[in-house]
């Protein structure tokens, strides 16, 4: 069995959210493990990953084994969005695939992303020092429009759903109802409490060593055939959430001054115009 759907991105832009609710719905299946990442060619530090090459198709599927009757069947992986290998290879082996991705204000999502960054490492460079370097992670990820035409090179525009995180945010009941009839499955059959949750609070770690030891070794047992059901059972014994919940303090992320946000929106006026041309609309969420 393999996935009908993929929630490609964007990172940082309520994806948790989205796996968390979607897998509540009766006729939707989504495996245990979110970000799967199976397409892409580099992880979020922009280390070469390449499960792709190295793990074969028969390691992808095995997610999938569980799946019943549901109609839908995906995975959630943010970084598909801005991976440039991900369009081929998800085309090579899904040519009909559906793909959903949830866009949220660049800037935001930039500031965002760099404090969890922050928070994973001993130290890091100012985020301005980061804006002056075009090449950056951090910051390209924000260029949307250039992704979605990546992806479109590959797949009908039909296929492709495009949803703006704040909209999302501000009324999610439309968001799922949207959601689920592109997938074709039934609205009314989505669990609609406790939708205001946050699904993944901005934290920081009172020991940084034990969280980048788990996430490792997770993705070191995921990547070895013989052992990837060992995380799974680990997720559904709760020890995931254990671990989570010892290591995780609050954290309140500094807001970003006006002349950092005006720094960092100019870098995206020209995707941002490119992006709203293939929406046929303004996004009246993102400040300009």
């Amino acid at each position: 069995m393999l996935p009908n759907f993929l929630i490609i991105g964007a990172q940082k832009a309520g994806t948790t959210w989205l796996y968390d609710v979607l897998r509540r719905h009766p006729d939707i299946f989504l495996p245990d493990t979110k970000e799967l990442s199976y397409f892409s060619r580099l992880d979020s530090d922009g280390r070469v990953l390449d499960q792709f090459t190295r793990l074969g198709r028969a390691w992808y599927e095995d997610f999938f084994a569980p799946r019943r009757s549901e109609r839908a069947v995906g995975e959630v992986s943010p970084m598909y969005l801005c991976d440039d290998a991900a369009p081929e290879r998800i085309a090579a082996m899904l040519p009909d695939v559906k793909l959903i991705a949830v866009l949220r204000d660049p800037v935001e999502r930039a500031a965002s992303e760099y404090w969890m960054t922050y928070n994973k490492r001993a130290s890091m460079p100012p985020l301005m020092d980061l804006a002056e370097d075009g090449s950056n992670l951090i910051v390209r990820r924000g260029l949307y429009g250039a992704q979605i035409e990546r992806y479109l090179r590959h797949f009908p525009r039909e296929n492709l759903l495009i949803l703006i995180f704040e909209e999302v945010m501000a009324d999610r009941d439309r968001a799922l109802d949207r959601l689920c009839n592109f997938l074709g499955v039934d609205p009314a059959l989505q669990p609609r409490d406790d939708l205001h949750r946050a699904s993944n609070p901005a934290t920081a770690y009172r020991w940084r060593w034990l969280h980048t030891t788990s996430v490792k070794a997770a993705s070191a047992l995921r990547a070895t055939r013989a052992l990837s059901w060992l995380p799974r059972l680990l997720k559904r014994a709760g020890f995931n959430k254990k671990i989570r919940a010892l290591n995780a303090v609050e954290f309140d992320k500094p807001e970003l001054t006006e002349e950092e946000r005006h720094t960092l929106r100019s870098l995206y006026v020209a995707d941002r115009e490119r992006l709203e041309k293939f929406l046929g609309r303004k996004i009246e969420a993102w400040p300009r």
